[in-house]
């Protein structure tokens, strides 16, 4: 089979969570059946990687155009992107595309090559309205396409049952075009390990507990609600932001006045790591944080719990969308309920509310280190039973051959 698969994220340009679904997915597709699969990767940057069976290339606009202004401009150089997408895939049998930043193209593609389109519902941009302060009016673009792909896709691959939901509700998608394959992890490399001097070269005391945050500076993930959190916390435990990639300079100048505001006033430890963490370094931080804490308003699946529970750490989440396939409540950490509609930055009753549950359910682990023990043992064994690379890889090829199948 000859698979073409559009993403705007693809190694070494990884910033979330559809990023590291692309990379391992290609690379399992690439090894299912002796390596008899063709893939090819259009993406976002500059690649130009040839091996075995895997052709990645990386498409740019390195040419001045006119635009509105800056945020016209981020959403105009997706769309030269996708063209270009459009003029360089030649042939495929399947077209699979990730986000709606890759949608323009697979629409278009499957309309000149003949060839059925695939999508993966990494999120959905109706449930992200905070995006418009990146993108302005450039929004109703990126969602209007987004609508347009779904209305025109063959099949549907929606990584958790919530996102299943959405797509049918958002946009009238059938149900027998939607699988429900869940993302994975690969165990072999997520697994509890012990560096203290990793901590100390981040500036953590290994000698005492700290909680753990993983993800962009971004309302949906939720970052303003642990940092009210924070005011909450028992004494003496350290919070750590590996928190990058501000969606606005000024949303990332809010999340730093709010962390001066509680080293001045509370005395609260934060050590924000705003620079890109590597894997051998992230690993271990998973490993020995005490709790990780993931506060998203909007999560589709949440990769980053798989990380953390891979590598023996409790969580404490929101119970929104996929999270809560994701997270065993009482079993693996705990859930936090999201009143609803979704508090955002700006409800401050709402938010201080959520605020004094997160803080409850994260204190009551601290206080119990034999508990903390238990769930991370069942943390790991659940992500090695139910979510696995290789078998996300096979459920997609299936989905695949019969997509294929039922358009001949």
């Amino acid at each position: 089979m000859r698979i073409a698969i559009l993403t705007n994220e693809y190694p070494p340009h990884i910033y979330g969570g559809a990023g590291v679904h692309v990379n391992y997915l290609t690379k399992e597709l690439a090894a299912l059946d002796g390596g008899r699969h063709q893939i090819e990767v259009l993406c976002f940057g500059e690649q130009q990687e040839t091996e075995a069976n895997i052709r990645v290339q990386g498409l740019r606009v390195d040419f001045p155009f006119p635009s509105q202004g800056p945020q016209s401009k981020k959403l105009l150089d997706t769309i030269f992107r996708n063209v270009l997408m459009t003029g360089t895939l030649k042939d495929a049998d399947l077209i699979h595309c990730h986000t709606w930043y890759t949608h323009l193209a697979g629409c278009l593609l499957k309309q000149l090559l003949g060839k059925p389109l695939v999508l993966t519902t990494h999120s959905l941009e109706p449930h992200r309205p905070w995006k418009e302060e990146q993108l302005g009016s450039g929004y109703h673009v990126s969602t209007w396409m987004e609508k347009t792909a779904y209305e025109n896709a063959d099949g549907v691959i929606a990584v958790s049952r919530s996102m299943e939901k959405d797509v049918q509700e958002l946009y009238r998608v059938p149900p027998d075009k939607i699988r429900i394959i869940y993302n994975g992890i690969d165990v072999e490399q997520y697994q509890p390990t012990f560096r203290p001097e990793v901590l100390r070269g981040y500036g953590i005391d290994p000698e005492r507990p700290y909680i753990l945050f993983v993800g962009r500076i971004t309302h949906q993930k939720g970052i303003m609600h642990l940092l009210r959190a924070a005011e909450y916390l028992r004494d003496g435990v350290q919070v750590v932001l590996c928190a990058t990639d501000p969606d606005t300079e000024e949303l990332g100048l809010e999340v730093d006045r709010h962390i001066d505001e509680l080293q001045a006033q509370n005395g609260r430890e934060i050590i924000h790591v705003s620079s890109f963490v590597p894997m051998e370094d992230i690993i271990p931080l998973y490993s020995q944080a005490a709790v990780f804490v993931c506060p998203s308003i909007y999560e589709p699946f949440g990769i980053i719990n798989l990380e953390a529970m891979a590598c023996g750490t409790p969580v404490v989440a929101t119970a929104v969308g996929g999270i809560k396939e994701v997270v065993a409540p009482r079993e693996t950490g705990i859930l936090v309920p999201l009143i609803h509609p979704c508090p955002g930055d700006h409800a401050p009753q709402a938010a201080g509310a959520l605020a004094r549950d997160l803080a409850a359910a994260i204190n009551s682990l601290l206080a119990d280190p034999e508990k903390r023990r238990i769930m991370g043992q069942k943390a790991r064994k659940r992500v090695e039973e139910l979510f696995s690379w290789r078998g996300v890889a096979r459920q997609t090829l299936d989905f695949y051959e019969e997509i294929i199948e039922n358009n001949n």
